[in-house]
């Protein structure tokens, strides 16, 4: 299955918190008890810095449902404005990307 592609828009001073749940194609939800949720986020530089962010299983994992947030203070922390990020599962040996896309962190004008 192909990693989705979904865009992140957020303003300065806010955060962000995206659940998810995943699922096979015929819209079954796959076991993640045994993967931790991930985001990586780098800049629109193309350098090799990546922020890692930890995610966590919204119940016990059987039901594939996770959520991914980054607090205010982590995502003013990362220093730029705009980039992009990958959203994955990882397993003792096995690493499933399931989203990526643009983060763009709106600065206020005030």
């Amino acid at each position: 299955m192909a990693a989705g592609n979904y865009d992140i828009i957020t303003i300065e001073g806010g955060g962000v918190a995206l659940s998810l749940v995943y699922k096979d194609d015929n819209g079954t939800p796959i076991d993640i008890s045994t993967y931790t949720p991930k985001i990586y986020i780098t800049d629109n530089k193309r350098d090799a810095t990546e922020d890692e962010f930890t995610g966590a299983l919204t119940t016990d994992g059987t039901d594939g449902a996770f959520t991914i947030t980054l607090t205010p203070a982590e995502a003013d922390g990362l220093g730029f404005y705009s980039g992009r990020y990958i959203i994955k599962l990882e397993g003792a040996s096995t690493e499933i990307q399931l989203v990526y896309g643009k983060l763009q962190i709106k600065k206020l004008k005030y």
